[in-house]
């Protein structure tokens, strides 16, 4: 059950990271709080490298990270151009579905297929996460993100964002299962930062002196990420990569706590019976799955 708990691990980090990043990096543009998260979770990536020093990589993991840094960068674009452009109860449902396209991707790409009950549980999960974007504010909420498919650009944004990592995060078990999983990882994430910010200073979309505005929220909500990583590439070379991402999934429930907690969230009480359903269904997959 190892596995269990690293992607609990996975799902509270990840949560904490959106939770951090908005309280302290909230009120940049996206592009200047990209470029600081990005940037100063690229030095702990790199002190973590420097640390451990150089570690050997089977070959595939150079093939498959130069198609996962693109992939990851329009992954990015898309999920924060999603929350940019339509409201979250809008966007976010959308997102659950990664889970769902695995069952594809997964099998394609490395030949898994979850049993009955894993589908029932990642099944569970997806609709509760719908609950929990709903809120509790009745049926109309409930339906409201399939009508806004077709009206909301954010809402189709968040559904290809959706597709793009059910196949990033079937190449990241590639990644991890070429050498050490944390390393390898890291090194994913020195590559893919470096690239990602010297492309936004490069295009005039940010300044490096935010960098130096920034540097204990930056440096937060970095090591935040490097804890998220460090579980979800230990995580899922234990489990078939859809059951890990279903339960990483359960982070719409962390964020629900802390966005009651951190931000007074009014709605954190209309929620609970989404989170509910969410929990049974990582309940379903660590038993039966």
């Amino acid at each position: 059950m190892l596995w269990f708990v690293l992607s609990l691990g996975t799902a509270f980090f990840s949560a904490l990271e959106a939770a951090v990043t908005k309280r302290w990096l909230g009120h940049l543009s996206r592009w200047d709080m990209l470029a600081c998260f990005l940037g100063w979770s690229w030095l702990l990536f790199a002190l973590y490298i420097m640390i451990h020093g150089w570690q050997p990589l089977a070959p595939a993991y150079w093939s498959n990270l130069l198609f996962m840094v693109p992939l990851n960068m329009a992954g990015t674009y898309l999920q924060y151009e999603a929350i940019r452009a339509a409201p979250l109860a809008l966007t976010m449902p959308f997102m659950a579905f990664t889970p769902v396209f695995m069952i594809l991707t997964g099998h394609l790409f490395l030949g898994e297929l979850p049993t009955v009950w894993g589908v029932a549980g990642m099944g569970l999960i997806v609709a509760g996460s719908w609950v929990l974007s709903a809120g509790g504010n009745g049926s109309r909420a409930f339906w409201e993100p399939f009508r806004a498919i077709v009206r909301e650009r954010g809402s189709r944004y968040a559904l290809a964002a959706s597709f793009i990592w059910a196949v990033a995060s079937v190449i990241s078990k590639r990644l991890a299962l070429s050498g050490d999983p944390v390393y390898a990882g890291a090194m994913f994430f020195v590559i893919h930062n470096a690239l990602f910010v010297v492309g936004l200073f490069a295009l005039r979309k940010a300044s490096p002196a935010v960098l130096l505005r920034h540097p204990v929220a930056g440096l937060a909500s970095g090591f935040v990420l490097l804890a998220h990583i460090a579980c979800h590439y230990s995580a899922i070379t234990m489990v078939a990569a859809a059951y890990m991402i279903s339960i990483k999934r359960l982070n719409g429930v962390i964020a629900v706590i802390l966005g009651g907690v951190l931000f007074k969230d009014p709605y954190v009480r209309g929620r609970l019976t989404g989170a509910a359903v969410m929990a049974s269904g990582a309940m379903v997959i660590a038993l039966w799955g």
